[in-house]
């Protein structure tokens, strides 16, 4: 197989509408069974959206690489209906199980980042490039929360999803034609996501409505108002939704009893003035104490909040028509497994020198996530599975890290970390182990698994 060495062998994809809609209802339903490898939290409003984009982003590449690999003629398929069970799931190509690794570049901080316009070019051109510097240094990254030392895959595909605009800081507008979505975080959180209250409440049939209040204590400066539409996403051992007409200074009652509630769609929030809220309360049908896990004293079965929300508190999961995906290549999880140990490892940049990335050092934090893995790794390899992992803790001498691992770390409530093209300073959020571009197989060649 032929690696990738011309620009032209980087597969340059859009998405179709069928494709939004398919990641969009998977994005919509699955908040409390998908576990937050990026560490967003869900303490505040922000990092909650945030988490929810990046489900939609990911599913959505998907959709379009399934499209793109079938137009060329190969068999791909895709699962998601088991999200409650596990939210790894099988993408397969020829039979061959496969793990997608996309992210995504807003081409609205190239200036800001004195960084070059992204195209297939600037990326081949620096694909040997192991850094230091951080503008032409192009790793395709494995998050380590995404390791799965213990788990039988075949293949990596890596690909770079491109748009202008920060999809997390777009604000509704009148006529936008978003699709405005605010997920629970705080108290709303864990009584609408705990996945152990959720089954609770199935196992005794007996589960929650949703009033939402729309106080208003001024007429919008956007014009008068009559009406909003609200849609609750959520669950009762399937997905359910169910649509709310509010009307200002009233309430609205749910008459679908649920489970869980993933998130909810506001059309048109543009049309909340500036000092607006709704406010979103539940009316619990199962009172038993349910015990937190990690402090059985603390009841998660507790009803006694509300969820406000605002104008400026949506995210919207309608991508701009600019948004492309660029599919750079693939690799064995055997040979990735082998190639990320050649390489260095890096931390943030130093004060004195912005431009170049500073060597990683083994940090406390960093070593305990080592040695999970590791025990992970030991206890595959202990049930006969073909592990070709390394031990990760062989990989640190002294304060060296002897592999491709691009470290974060939290310092004063802020995530400072390694710095590439993708992600400028400040901007990545979790440590991950890398390769270069130079090592990937091209797309085309993933014709050779056919009939395999």
């Amino acid at each position: 197989m032929e690696k990738l060495s011309s620009p032209k062998e980087i597969w340059r994809t859009k998405f179709e509408n069928p494709d939004l809609k398919e990641a969009i209802h998977y994005a919509t339903i699955s908040l409390p069974w998908t576990f937050d490898r990026m560490h967003y939290g869900a303490k505040k409003q922000r990092p909650a959206n945030d988490r929810l984009l990046h489900i939609l982003t990911g599913v959505l590449n998907q959709t379009i690489l399934q499209r793109e690999l079938s137009k060329r003629g190969l068999s791909c398929k895709m699962d998601w209906t088991g999200y409650r069970e596990s939210d790894i799931f099988d993408f397969s190509i020829e039979g061959e199980v496969c793990d997608v690794k996309t992210v995504t570049l807003y081409t609205e901080y190239d200036k800001q980042s004195a960084r070059e316009p992204f195209s297939p070019e600037i990326l081949v051109k620096s694909s040997s490039y192991p850094g230091p510097k951080w503008r032409n240094f192009f790793p395709v990254m494995v998050p380590m929360t995404q390791l799965a030392p213990d788990k039988e895959k075949h293949y990596y595909v890596f690909g770079v999803g491109k748009t202008h605009l920060d999809m997390r800081k777009i604000t509704p507008v009148r006529g936008d034609k978003g699709f405005w979505c605010a997920v629970p975080f705080g108290k709303a959180q864990t009584f609408f996501h705990n996945t152990k209250l959720v089954k609770a409440r199935e196992e005794e049939s007996r589960g929650f409505f949703t009033n939402i209040k729309w106080k208003r204590t001024q007429t919008s400066l956007n014009g008068h108002v009559d009406t909003i539409k609200v849609t609750l996403y959520g669950e009762w051992e399937k997905p359910k939704t169910e649509s709310l007409v509010l009307k200002p200074g009233r309430t609205a009652r749910s008459e679908i009893e649920m489970s869980a509630l993933s998130c909810i769609r506001v059309e048109h929030p543009a049309s909340l003035g500036p000092t607006d809220e709704l406010v979103v309360s539940p009316r619990n049908n199962f009172r038993r104490f349910i015990p937190k896990p990690t402090d059985p004293k603390v009841n998660i079965n507790d009803h006694r909040f509300s969820w406000t929300i605002k104008a400026g508190d949506f995210v919207n999961l309608r991508v701009s028509n600019d948004y492309e995906v660029f599919w750079l290549g693939h690799i064995s999880f055997k040979e990735f497994a082998g190639k990320f140990t050649e390489y260095p490892s890096y931390f943030i940049f130093h004060p004195s020198n912005p431009e170049d990335n500073t060597p990683g050092k083994p940090v406390p934090k960093l070593v305990a996530k080592l040695a999970t893995l590791d025990n992970r790794r030991a206890k595959a390899i202990s049930e006969g599975k073909d592990i070709p992992w390394p031990e990760f803790n062989s990989l640190i001498a002294g304060n060296t890290i002897k592999a491709g691992l691009l470290v974060c770390a939290n310092r004063f409530a802020q995530t400072l970390g390694a710095a590439c093209y993708y992600y400028p300073p400040y901007a990545m959020l979790e440590s991950a182990i890398y390769i270069l571009p130079r090592d990937l197989y091209t797309m085309d060649s993933l014709e050779s698994l056919r009939g395999k």
